[in-house]
């Protein structure tokens, strides 16, 4: 399903009882809409409901610290990441990729974990450190990051995303705009929440169904005891 950014604002305005469909959506409205907007593609892509918004790059990590994303200062270009999700690895003639384990960088250079790890940083806009171990490079290992794609729309772009995923957006529009400019009533506020919340705990579901549990414990060097105290278990669900 396509829409603009203006029909979906125009819609959720509607539900909101603060705009009528017929009517052209004012200025003021438009613009707030699309800074509630923004919030929303921001909120719902980083709890990974939008995976036409994911992408991939493979590299070779030559150094403990490889800058990724957007500008000169990056040696793997990931355009406009908003935020790395997992880094996977393999060594030359493997064919299945293996999970790293995710540190906290506060807790990355404890002796306590394997080598099979890997940490971030956001060091500027669109851009991020991976911070890697020094012995995981000695083989050459070949990288794969998954990261998040940041989603920017303006005036009459268009959305072009599965019908459920419009309507999962149009309905936090409609409610944000509905605590924003509080003119539908309590009843219609919570009616609004509740259609927000039934279609995303269907998508919830409908994204955990598709997700499969990994050993943890394939990863050479690695413990349970490491993965158990980091939840580096909750990461292998992919």
């Amino acid at each position: 399903m396509s829409v603009t950014v203006r029909d979906l604002l125009t819609e959720a305005a509607s539900r909101a009882n603060i705009n009528p469909r017929k009517k052209v959506l004012p200025d003021d409205l438009y613009i707030s809409g699309l800074q509630l907007f923004d919030g929303v593609l921001q909120d719902l892509s980083s709890k990974d409901y939008m995976d036409a918004y994911q992408n991939e790059v493979d590299f070779l990590p030559t150094t403990e610290n490889v800058i990724v994303g957007d500008g000169v200062d990056a040696s793997v270009i990931a355009p406009s990441i908003q935020i790395p999700k997992k880094v996977l690895y393999k060594y030359n003639g493997q064919i299945d990729w293996v999970p790293m384990e995710f540190i906290a960088y506060n807790n990355f250079y404890s002796s306590s974990y394997s080598d099979y790890i890997v940490s971030w940083q956001p060091i500027g806009p669109n851009q991020y450190k991976l911070y890697f171990k020094p012995r995981f490079l000695v083989n050459n290992p070949q990288c794969k990051l998954i990261y998040n794609v940041e989603m920017k729309f303006v005036d009459n772009d268009v959305i072009s995303l599965p019908t459920p995923y419009i309507e999962l957006l149009t309905r936090a529009v409609a409610y944000k705009y509905a605590i924003k400019y509080p003119r539908a009533g309590q009843e219609k506020l919570l009616a609004l929440k509740a259609d927000f919340d039934n279609l995303e705990n269907s998508m919830k579901s409908n994204n955990a169904s598709l997700k499969i549990i990994t050993r943890g414990g394939n990863i050479p060097g690695g413990s349970y005891k490491s993965m158990l105290r980091s939840g580096g278990f909750i990461s292998n669900m992919w």
